[in-house]
C-alpha cells in the first residue's frame, strides 16, 4: 500500500474505447492540460458499469456497451444480486489541487455500439479524437496514462 490512508477516496468509472482503426478514443482535460479517457465520478444511485456509461455518452456523444466478463453463474433473482462487469483496471490515482483526495478508478473496456459525431463537454474538455500508438507519443499525456494506452492498444 503506498497511497495516503487519511485522504478521501471517490469512485470513478472510465472507459477505454477503440475504433475499427485500432485508435483509442481520448478527451483533453481542461484543467490538467493532458489527453485522458472519459470517465469520472460514481453517483450514489449508480452502478460503476451505468457511471461509465453516463460518463461517455455525456463526455463524447457516443453510445457504448462494457465489453469484459461478467460472472453471470453468481446472479440470484431471488436475493435481488446481480453481477457486475469486471474492470479491464483499477487504479487508485491521486487527486491534487484544494482538497486532495484519489479516484478509486474502474477502467472498463468499451465499444461504440452506434456511430454519432463526436462532441465534447466544453466545460470540462478542449478536445476529442482517436489516437493510434504513434500518436500517444507526441501528445500530453501522464506517464503511467501512457503506459496504459501502449498496453490496450497492443492487445
Amino acid at each position: 500500500m503506498n497511497y495516503n490512508t487519511n485522504l478521501e477516496k471517490h469512485f470513478t468509472a472510465s472507459a477505454l474505447i477503440k475504433n475499427n482503426e485500432n485508435k483509442v478514443l481520448l478527451v483533453f482535460h481542461r484543467k490538467l492540460g493532458v489527453w485522458l479517457y472519459p470517465g469520472g465520478h460514481i453517483d450514489n444511485n449508480e452502478t460503476p458499469d451505468e457511471a461509465v456509461i453516463r460518463e461517455v455518452k455525456e463526455e463524447t456523444g457516443l453510445d457504448v456497451e462494457i465489453v469484459g466478463d461478467i460472472e453471470i453463474s453468481l446472479n440470484d433473482k431471488e436475493a435481488d444480486v446481480s453481477a457486475l462487469h469486471k474492470p479491464y483496471v483499477i487504479l487508485c490515482e491521486r487527486i491534487s489541487g484544494k482538497k486532495e483526495h484519489y479516484h478509486i478508478d474502474m477502467i472498463y473496456t468499451c465499444k461504440i455500439i452506434s456511430e454519432q459525431k463526436l462532441k465534447f463537454n466544453k466545460s470540462e474538455s478542449k478536445g476529442i479524437g482517436f489516437f493510434g500508438i504513434n500518436d500517444i507519443e507526441a501528445i500530453p499525456l501522464f506517464p503511467n496514462f501512457g503506459n496504459l494506452l501502449s498496453k490496450f492498444i497492443n492487445e
